[in-house]
This record gives C-alpha cells, sequence and structure tokens, in this order.
C-alpha cells in the first residue's frame, strides 16, 4: 500500500528508480538471511571437533559478508535517489496543480495547510524510503528468510519462530489503526497554530490599538495548546503498540529458549550442536522484530502527509470544455440564468441574468451579502455557476483556458495583496514588459506619484511583506497601477478606492473615468460620483436585481436606488460647523440629488 503511494506521488517517469531500490533491498535482505544462516554450519563443525570443516565454509560466509555490504550499500543509495526524486518531483507536482485549481479554493484554511505540506510535509515523506522502509525491510524480510532456512536444520524450532510473525504483524496493524487519527488531528492542530502565529504577528497594530493584545496572545496561545494536546494524545497512543511489541519480542525470546531446552533434553544428544548453533539465529530473528513498532509510527506520519499531498493532488481543476481555436474579438459580458451557492440550500445568486456591453461602464450596488463580490468572482472564473452560464464575447468561460481567460481580465479586490519587492517590482507584475512611460501614466492614474515623492527611494522603495510598510490606501493604489498597467480590456473593480480620502477617490475615479468607452468596466462602489456616471446601474437584493438602468432612470422610478441615492447625498452632505461645533446638513446636495 505503501509503495503503490509512493509510486503515485513519484508518478510514471520516475516509477523505475523506487523499483529499483526496491529490489536491490529486496535481494540484500534474502542475502543477508542466508549469511546468517551460514553461521549454524560453522559452529557444528566446531562443536564436532572438525574445524577443516568450518574453514570450509568461511569463504562463503565472507562472500555473503562482503556481497551484503555492497548491496545494502546500493539501496541505501537507492532510497536517498528516490528521496531526491520524491523532492524533485514533488514541490512541481503540487505547484503545477495548484495553479489549475480555481481560485475560489484558495481558503485561508486550505492555504494554511497548503503551506505546512510543501514545508514540514513533503521533508516527512522523503525520510520514508531511506529512514523508514529501508530497516523496516531488514526487520522483516531477513527473519523470515532466517526462520524459513531454519526448516532445513529443524523443522519444530522455525515453527515455533515462525509464531512470531503473526503477533508482530497483529501490533503493526493496531498501531497503525491507534495513530491513523490522531496523525489527521496533530497535522491540523499544527496548521492552526501557524495560521494564528502568522495572523498574531501580522495583526500587532490592530491588536494593540485597541487593546486586544491579550485577546490576540489568547487565541494563539489556544492554538498552541490544542497542538500540545493533540501531540501528547498521539504519544500515549503510540506508547501501548511499542510496550506491546517490546513484551512480544521477549516473550518470543524466552519461548524460544525454553523450546531449545526442551527439544535438548528431550532429543538426540547428536542434535545438540544444531540446536546450541540455532541459538545464535534466535536473536537476528527476534532483535530486529523489537523496532517493527517503531519504524510503523513514523512510516505511519509519513503516511499521514502523503494523504495530505494527495488530498491537494485530487483537488478538481475548474472543467474545460472543447478549447477554442481563436480568444474572443468583443468583450461584452453576458450571466445568463446564473444561480450559485458556496454551501447547498443557502443561494449567493439566484437566477441572475445580465448583459454588460463591451466598452461599457457597470455599477454594481447592494446591501452586504447581496452577492455583488460573487458576480466579480463567476465572471473571473474563481467558482463555475451552480446553475447557469458566464459568457465573454459569447464564449462560455469553460471554453477559455485560465491563462487566455486571466490576459482578457483586470480584477482589483477589496483585499489587496503585495508580494516582497519594490514598488516599480509589484506594479511591473501588470505588465513586466512595460515601459518608464507606461509607468508614469499609471503612476499619475492611480495617484501614486505622491506615494513615489514621500517615499526615499522612489519606484525601487521596498514594500515589506504583504505590503507591511505602506498604508492600506497606498497598498490599494499600487494594486490599481498593476490593473491599469496591465491594460486588459475587462476591468473587475471591487470597492477599488474604498481606502482612499475622498479628494484621492475623487483622483482615482477620474482617471477610471479616461477609460470610459475604452474598456468593459464592472465596479462595485458606493462613491456617489462613480454610479452617476456609470452608463449602467444594477441593484441587487436577496440575491436577485431587483433594478437596473442609468442613474436618471433609476432616480425616476422612485425605487431602492433612488432611496439610496437621497440617503447617501444627504449624509454627503452633513458638515461640522468650526463656530459653535453644531452639526448642521448642507443643503446643497439635495439639489444634485434631484
Amino acid at each position: 500500500m505503501i509503495v503503490r503511494r509512493l509510486a503515485g506521488l513519484l508518478g510514471a517517469d520516475n516509477e523505475p528508480v523506487l523499483r529499483r531500490y526496491l529490489w536491490l533491498m529486496l535481494v540484500c535482505c534474502i542475502v543477508q538471511g542466508f549469511t546468517f544462516v551460514l553461521v549454524v554450519p560453522i559452529i557444528q563443525s566446531l562443536l564436532a571437533g572438525d574445524a577443516r570443516g568450518a574453514a570450509w565454509w568461511l569463504p562463503l560466509l565472507a562472500l555473503g559478508t562482503a556481497t551484503t555490504w555492497l548491496l545494502n550499500y546500493a539501496a541505501t543509495v537507492g532510497g536517498f535517489r528516490v528521496a531526491i526524486k520524491l523532492l524533485e518531483t514533488l514541490r512541481h507536482r503540487v505547484g503545477d496543480h495548484v495553479v489549475s485549481l480555481p481560485l475560489g479554493w484558495f481558503t485561508p484554511q486550505n492555504t494554511g495547510r497548503l503551506g505546512l505540506t510543501l514545508s514540514q510535509g513533503v521533508m516527512d515523506i522523503l525520510g520514508l524510503p531511506a529512514r523508514q522502509l529501508t530497516p523496516l525491510m531488514r526487520a522483516t524480510v531477513t527473519p523470515l528468510v532466517v526462520v524459513a532456512m531454519m526448516t532445513f536444520f529443524d523443522w519444530r524450532l522455525a515453527a515455533m519462530a515462525a509464531v512470531i510473525f503473526p503477533g508482530v504483524a497483529l501490533i503493526y496493524w493496531w498501531a497503525g489503526r491507534l495513530g491513523r487519527a490522531t496523525d489527521r488531528a496533530v497535522a491540523a492542530a499544527a496548521a492552526e497554530a501557524g495560521e494564528r502565529m502568522v495572523e498574531f504577528a501580522q495583526n500587532q497594530v490592530v491588536l494593540r490599538a485597541y487593546g486586544c493584545s491579550d485577546c490576540g496572545y489568547a487565541l494563539f496561545d489556544a492554538a498552541l495548546l490544542a497542538q500540545s494536546r493533540a501531540n501528547r494524545r498521539q504519544l500515549w497512543l503510540v506508547l501501548p503498540p511499542l510496550l506491546a511489541n517490546s513484551w512480544l519480542a521477549q516473550l518470543s525470546f524466552l519461548l524460544l529458549m525454553a523450546g531449545i531446552t526442551w527439544l535438548a533434553i528431550g532429543g538426540d544428544p547428536q542434535h545438540l550442536p544444531t540446536l546450541i548453533a540455532m541459538l545464535v539465529l534466535i536473536n537476528r530473528v527476534v532483535d530486529p522484530l523489537t523496532e517493527v513498532a517503531t519504524y510503523s509510527a513514523g512510516i505511519r506520519m509519513a503516511s499521514a502527509q502523503m494523504e495530505a499531498v494527495e488530498t491537494i493532488l485530487s483537488a478538481e481543476p475548474l472543467p474545460l470544455l472543447r478549447p477554442l481555436a481563436a480568444p474572443p474579438a468583443v468583450f461584452d459580458i453576458e450571466l445568463d440564468q446564473v444561480s450559485f451557492s458556496y454551501r447547498p440550500g443557502v443561494p449567493v445568486l439566484d437566477t441572475i441574468n445580465l448583459k454588460l456591453p463591451a466598452n461599457t461602464t457597470t455599477a454594481l450596488l447592494g446591501v452586504s451579502g447581496s452577492g455583488k463580490t460573487t458576480i466579480l468572482q463567476l465572471i473571473a472564473r474563481f467558482h463555475d455557476p451552480s446553475n447557469g452560464t458566464v459568457r465573454i464575447g459569447g464564449v462560455d468561460l469553460r471554453r477559455l483556458e485560465t491563462a487566455e481567460l486571466m490576459r482578457i481580465i483586470s480584477p482589483v479586490f477589496q483585499d489587496t495583496y503585495l508580494f516582497s519587492g519594490t514598488l516599480r517590482e509589484n506594479v511591473l507584475l501588470g505588465r513586466l514588459t512595460a515601459s518608464e512611460q507606461e509607468l508614469e501614466q499609471v503612476m499619475k492614474l492611480a495617484r501614486l506619484d505622491e506615494v513615489i515623492e514621500r517615499l526615499p527611494g522612489g519606484w525601487d522603495s521596498p514594500v515589506g511583506e504583504r505590503g507591511s510598510l505602506l498604508s492600506g490606501g497606498e497598498r490599494q493604489r499600487v494594486c490599481i497601477a498593476r490593473a491599469l498597467l496591465k491594460d486588459a480590456p475587462i476591468m473587475l473593480l471591487d470597492e477599488a478606492a474604498s481606502g482612499l480620502d475622498g479628494e484621492n477617490q475623487s483622483a482615482v475615479s477620474e482617471g477610471l473615468r479616461m477609460l470610459h468607452g475604452r474598456k468593459t468596466l464592472l465596479v462595485i462602489t458606493h462613491q456617489l460620483e462613480a454610479i452617476r456616471n456609470a452608463d449602467r446601474i444594477v441593484v441587487l437584493d436577496h440575491q436577485r436585481i431587483v433594478e437596473q438602468g442609468n442613474h436618471l432612470q433609476l432616480l425616476a422610478a422612485k425605487g431602492r436606488y433612488a432611496a439610496f441615492w437621497q440617503a447617501r447625498s444627504a449624509s454627503a452632505g452633513w458638515r461640522l460647523l468650526a463656530s459653535d461645533r453644531d452639526i448642521a446638513p448642507d443643503r446643497s446636495h439635495y439639489a444634485s440629488a434631484s
């Protein structure tokens, strides 16, 4: 089972390396068992006073010893070669597979487990051939060969020794059954502790600002305690099989000694030298078996990590229907009878029909949870809809290769992410071949110019891990500049300017207005000016589209959009009077609202 799973992880191209290692190890154990058995005729000859007869066996013993050493060396090297192939193969296979998975797969839980698997898990699997399988085969195959050869000298003693193996196999199975569930619990607790540690380190500013350092530490401490409890439980469940294995080995040794004594007392005196010689072999049968449970624990832990890798590799990429010969030439967007649920029975979108003509700007409005961000994610194909079809240029997204879809879409979501590196490197992710002139252009459109002027290194200033050296609004501007530099025909903006102050929001909105008529824009925003200038406004409520039209049409309809506009206009008009600190409304906004 373990060998088959190893072969599956290595792949068909590298399976011969594993097969060669296993054959070498098997032959090594067989030769070693034969070599041990050669001690019996040597001792028989010596006890019979036949030194010349013993000398005849010595060259065979030397040859068997040398052959065993050479085979063991070759097999050990083969085990390390398997480990190297695993190292070369596993991370590439996981990496290649992960990039094919839908972006919706990358939840915090999955990404935490992925990081743990690629770091600790892969290293545990690498130790499986040389450090676990090699000694396990020596501890089982060699004693089996010895017992099989003992039948040529005394079948009764061989039968007594053979009784040990079912007991060892039972303990091995018992150890695996006890530890399998705890191994999963330990892996889950380790992943959780890792996530809490990163969270605790990255959110120090928030925790301290709100006096929640103790609360944040309590969450981290609780995760560490859960990990400690899982490790202790694993230890307590591992110990009984280890002790049982040791007791079985000692009891077996005593029974074999008693059997030899009984045979020696009640048998033929001429048979006594053979029985005495058998005493040497008994130790070579019993001693290795004492370690079987120990190796089983290591194999089981590696097996749990193999299961984690297999779980990642078994995650299904989004299906690709018959791919197109040529990409779409028109970049309109259509959602046809689209429904979607993250969980069965809990719809997020319900029968959405929406057409966005090419090179128009559409604003999505709605309360939290109405499905606005989900629509953007379906268009970017983070997920496939539960029902219905999403099309770009009349083409079902399921017929577009991921690389082709990402080429024509430029998303900016609420959760900004910057890589460790410089400001220039993060913006150039949008298009690595961009010129300095193009960089300057997107810098002005995204109002990144004042950030560059403030930083001592300008474009070459480091942004820190996840952009920690920049403010939230500055990170957002970098992401907007990156999306603009990509120059994709479709832009998806989810509250792209929400982290900016009023002046910069207006500036970024003005930059996006310059794209009007040149790109298909789908914007989630609550900025009044951005909404007013959209070609179409779509209002969502209770997972459905309840209104759509332009600004004037929806105001005239006096529905939910009109109520929203009046409420936002009124709140935008409130200001703080410097004279008496009284709050009063600025009525000028009401005229513009009407």
